[in-house]
């Protein structure tokens, strides 16, 4: 069975594909900008959600650094502030 990530991946593509192929369509502008705000907020859901699948360390050690207590090493010197 495949994890919950992978069908929201799935649903998220589903969802950006359908409004690729609805908004040529549309004639109102109104309806067409609040499609694009959506396809746009989807899009960038999408594209922080994989920047946080290629990169966790790197975005976990730049969330830790600044926070000592949170170190997994813990050294056994005096405490740097």
């Amino acid at each position: 069975m495949a994890s919950i990530d992978t069908y929201l991946h799935i649903i998220g593509i589903e969802l950006l594909a359908m409004l690729a192929i609805v908004l040529p369509l549309l004639d109102d502008k109104v309806h067409k900008r609040a499609l694009s705000t959506v396809f746009l907020a989807v899009q960038g859901f999408m594209l922080a959600h994989f920047a946080t699948h290629l990169l966790p360390s790197k975005i976990a050690a730049f969330i830790y650094s600044s926070h000592h207590e949170y170190r997994s090493i813990k050294t056994l010197g005096p405490n740097r502030t």
